[in-house]
């Protein structure tokens, strides 16, 4: 039995032996499997590879474990959401029931993107605060997974939005500290999936427009440089237009030289035809013109 391909995907998915075996086993249980080899019963580890989206098969040898798994649904809506393709992951996270899903992983993932979407799109109906309280009050109680966290930045971003800075700055304030201390660690940078580093760099983008809305412009500035340094370590692109459009605008309100400003928006076009993000496209060149009209 292929043990070692379970512990590894069950740290692709960021989860903690404490939160996999509870309501099936205990850790004492799941730990020898994974440490010594002892495998439990039948009904006990189909459940556990069940929450993990495998199958006792791919363990044994019996199914097909080159065959790529098809993505789940809520990961395209997670996607779609990072793009800012706003109208699409609307559409497709509408095919999801919550009730539906049997992973309380996965219901923490629903929740975050409907309350996100709700959220970035103006949307924001009484549902929005429900959704992020679902996660926080209910399914991750003890705010041990990364879930709590995108909840405190939808609440953030929301009560920003909301012009209710002391409240957005007391979310905010929890989303910088636990940040701080996943992005130093670079072993375990190293080891998270794709879908766990977008969350942490989508994390610092918002993190960055935040400070530049209370004119920390500087320290918006360096969140901004790690954006890029996560961006750069696995060659991603798709936050890269909005971060040089936050980058020039934050350059234009410090009064820095229209040379910087000007190739600070050359990029952000750039990235933008690249990544095929119309909306910063269309921001940076009203934001050219306006840099026109001062020089």
């Amino acid at each position: 039995m292929d043990i070692q391909r379970f512990v590894q995907q069950r740290k692709q998915r960021g989860i903690s032996q404490t939160e996999l075996c509870t309501g099936i086993c205990t850790q004492s249980t799941l730990s020898k499997f994974e440490n010594r080899g002892k495998v439990p019963s039948v009904k006990i580890l189909s459940q556990l590879c069940e929450r993990l989206g495998i199958t006792i098969g791919d363990l044994s040898g019996q199914a097909v474990s080159d065959r790529p798994r098809s993505e789940h649904p809520l990961d395209q809506v997670e996607k779609l959401l990072i793009a800012e393709r706003f109208p699409a992951a609307i559409k497709k996270l509408a095919t999801v029931e919550v009730v539906s899903l049997p992973d309380f992983r996965l219901q923490m993932q629903y929740y975050y993107l409907k309350g996100m979407i709700d959220t970035l799109t103006s949307n924001q109906t009484a549902t929005t605060t429900f959704d992020f309280t679902q996660i926080l009050d209910k399914l991750d109680e003890k705010h041990a997974t990364i879930f709590s966290q995108l909840a405190y930045l939808g609440f953030g971003i929301l009560y920003a939005r909301k012009d209710r800075l002391g409240d957005a700055e007391f979310f905010f304030t929890k989303v910088v500290k636990y940040l701080n201390q996943q992005t130093n660690d670079h072993k375990n940078l190293r080891a998270l999936s794709m879908v766990q580093y977008n969350r942490l760099v989508m994390m610092l983008y918002y993190v960055a427009e935040y400070q530049a809305l209370r004119d920390r412009l500087d320290n918006s500035n360096r969140f901004l440089r790690r954006v890029t340094k996560l961006c750069a370590a696995r060659y991603e692109t798709y936050l890269m237009p909005r971060t040089k459009l936050l980058a020039a605008n934050n350059a234009l309100q410090s009064g820095a030289p229209a040379a910087q400003v000007s190739a600070l928006l050359a990029e952000a076009l750039a990235f933008a035809r690249f990544n095929g993000n119309s909306v910063v496209e269309l921001q940076a060149a009203a934001l050219k013109k306006q840099l026109a009209g001062l020089e």
